[in-house]
């Protein structure tokens, strides 16, 4: 059975439901501006920290083609090179109209806040070393996802042309050393800011690229063990597991400290990743045999996922709630008694902008991708 040209039962299900809730809890955070402050407790009880989920989860995806190219001896420039080109026809189109429309909405509606470095976000280097600017704030993951592409398939190429008989050491030796050289960059980043509260910890440290690599790289490290060792994967398949790491991501976003400890700062991020880590066995094996209602939806939210993401802050709250519909977009949005109909609303136009994305955009760049391998 066929869901927006796409094969229900062939997919994966595990996954579909975890991009599904890593998208919802991006935009419970982000929509929690058109609710009243005194709501905000309940739902911050409710979201879990849907890009660590985004990392971890394009991370297993992309670890398990890079492997299986280096396995076939793909390992030549033209196939890094065919490996680029197909990650950039899944991401670069909706995201260049995306950018270039909110920039010339800024530049001639709010010529003010129009980005000096503009340019940036083109190469995705406007938080390579600094802080996320306001402009588009949440391309920052968009970013780190880029640039580990890039980096990663070129440093793995490159060690394996010099070291052509040891896959699986230098595959190891890459993930290894990615995680452990972030976490120790995190370690001297935290010490070297001379002021750590909430607003450093978010902009000037967890939305630069290279504090945020490590998450991607273990999603890598369960391609890995799934393809090289999956008989010990298959062990993991357990749905006991999948709810002990659900739990313990609420155990560390209510106990994992506050902005100015070190321990969040630096280990939680990757606590985050590694419990994420231990839901793939089970969520990567798990299939339905019947799509029904729920299934369908589930499956709707998670392919139109990353044009969700794309569109639900900037253009919906922002443009169309904040400034369209209030003229307040640089102020404190006022709420009325109408509310909760403007919630449902952004809701409800986050997911049609981003289904329109998915059908005229990002669905012919796949179908062009596909005919660029056939």
């Amino acid at each position: 059975m066929k869901f927006l040209g796409i094969d229900v039962h062939n997919r994966i299900f595990g996954l579909d439901i975890l991009r599904f809730f890593a998208i919802s809890f991006v935009m419970l955070g982000h929509s929690k501006i058109l609710v009243p402050e005194n709501y905000d407790p309940y739902i911050g009880k409710l979201i879990l920290d849907g890009v660590s989920i985004f990392f971890v989860l394009s991370g297993f995806l992309i670890g398990q083609i890079l492997i299986k190219q280096i396995n076939a001896g793909k390992t030549n420039f033209q196939s890094l090179l065919n490996f680029w080109s197909r990650r950039w026809l899944r991401t670069l189109p909706a995201y260049f109209i995306v950018l270039s429309g909110l920039l010339l909405f800024t530049f001639y509606l709010k010529p003010t806040r129009f980005p000096d470095t503009w340019y940036k976000y083109y190469i995705f280097s406007q938080n390579l070393f600094t802080k996320q600017p306001g402009f588009f704030s949440e391309s920052w993951s968009l970013s780190v996802e880029e640039w580990f592409y890039l980096m990663i398939p070129l440093i793995l190429f490159c060690l394996l042309f010099f070291f052509p008989r040891n896959k699986k050491k230098v595959i190891l030796i890459t993930i290894f050393g990615t995680i452990t050289s972030v976490l120790v960059y995190r370690y001297f980043f935290f010490h070297s800011l001379l002021e750590i509260n909430a607003k450093n910890f978010n902009l000037d440290m967890l939305t630069q690229v290279f504090t945020r690599l490590d998450g991607i790289m273990l999603g890598v490290l369960a391609a890995f063990l799934s393809i090289y060792y999956a008989e010990i994967w298959g062990k993991l398949n357990k749905v006991i597991l999948l709810v002990i790491m659900l739990i313990a991501l609420y155990l560390l976003k209510q106990f994992g400290g506050s902005n100015e400890d070190e321990f969040y700062c630096v280990f939680i991020p990757l606590l985050k990743s590694i419990a994420v880590f231990f839901m793939l066995p089970f969520l990567s094996k798990f299939k339905v045999k019947k799509a029904n209602f729920l299934v369908k939806s589930i499956t709707f939210i998670s392919i139109t996922s990353y044009s969700m993401y794309l569109v639900n802050r900037t253009i919906v709250i922002d443009i169309i709630f904040k400034y369209l519909l209030h003229d307040n977009l640089l102020k404190k949005h006022v709420f009325g008694s109408y509310w909760i109909i403007e919630y449902i609303g952004f809701w409800i136009i986050s997911i049609i902008l981003a289904f329109l994305m998915y059908k005229f955009i990002e669905n012919p760049f796949l179908k062009l991708r596909k005919k660029s391998v056939s």
